[in-house]
């Protein structure tokens, strides 16, 4: 998984979820990434 630090998955359906609504500078490109690799492009960065 890219940005492990930032997202959780649910042991039920597999799905991510945020840890928290505030992405840390340091975790910015990988989150980045992730949305931008998201084959569902379910990850939106406001």
């Amino acid at each position: 998984m890219i940005a492990p630090d930032s997202f959780e998955l649910d042991d039920v359906d597999g799905h991510a979820s945020p840890v928290s609504d505030i992405v840390p500078d340091d975790q910015q490109a990988a989150v980045r990434e992730a949305a931008h690799s998201c084959p569902e492009q379910a990850i939106v960065i406001e």
